[in-house]
């Protein structure tokens, strides 16, 4: 039996922006299927193309993806910028992973290491790194409360990417899960969670639910 329960007709309680485009391409499927199965109607944009966010949305998803390959269009569509970094001042629920995380960042580097001005979401620089960092499947367990629910809860996900940040967070511990390699990563907090790790949803189902909550919450608050 699944926690939830099955309503394909039920009307959608929030709509969220999910960033996808040529820079924006790494999603597990299941993730948004989990979404749109807890009533999320999901509003595709592009940080790339568009000029800013799409309209009467109560959260957003940047997911993974190559922003290194298109630094200089994200940085000179500063509409965008903008609309992203006004919808985060406003208190929106956001998620960022992998390379959503990277342009969410004040400055980016691209592949040349030239350093390119982002979203200004979240503190600090992304640097190109010479190796692959973090690689490979973890278990992340909270280290305080935030988006996601208490300290102690877990939940799987996966590492790979050539850049660093200067801003990793300590909101959750990483753990191998065969060796003894272990660090402390993603900045997040009551209406955010921000990492390299890319999620997955169906090893703790609770973790969408509870994002899709937050957009409620925010949804109903900016109703009054």
């Amino acid at each position: 039996g699944c926690f939830f329960k099955e309503q394909p007709s039920a009307k959608k309680r929030v709509r969220i922006g999910v960033a996808r485009d040529e820079a924006f391409c790494f999603y597990y499927e299941d993730n948004l299927e989990l979404l749109e199965r807890l009533g999320a109607e999901l509003a595709e944009f592009s940080p790339l193309h568009d000029r800013e966010l799409p309209e009467q949305i109560q959260g957003l998803l940047f997911g993974g993806g190559y922003p290194e390959l298109y630094a200089e269009q994200l940085s000179r569509n500063t509409s965008m910028l903008v609309s992203v970094r006004a919808a985060a001042a406003a208190g929106m629920p956001y998620l960022a992973e992998c390379g959503g995380f990277m342009y969410l960042h004040e400055t980016m580097e691209d592949m040349e290491g030239r350093s390119w001005p982002m979203a200004g979401v979240l503190p600090g620089h992304v640097r190109k790194t010479e190796r692959l960092g973090r690689f490979g499947y973890i278990t992340l367990t909270a280290n305080q409360p935030q988006i996601f629910g208490n300290a102690g809860e877990q939940i799987r996900a996966h590492e790979f990417h050539y850049f660093d940040s200067s801003h990793n967070g300590g909101a959750f511990h990483a753990q191998k899960p065969f060796g003894k390699r272990n660090w402390d990563c993603i900045a997040a907090g009551e209406n955010f969670a921000a990492g390299f790790p890319h999620l997955y949803y169906y090893s703790n189902p609770a973790f969408a639910a509870r994002f899709t909550e937050k957009c409620e919450k925010y949804r109903e608050a900016s109703e009054h």
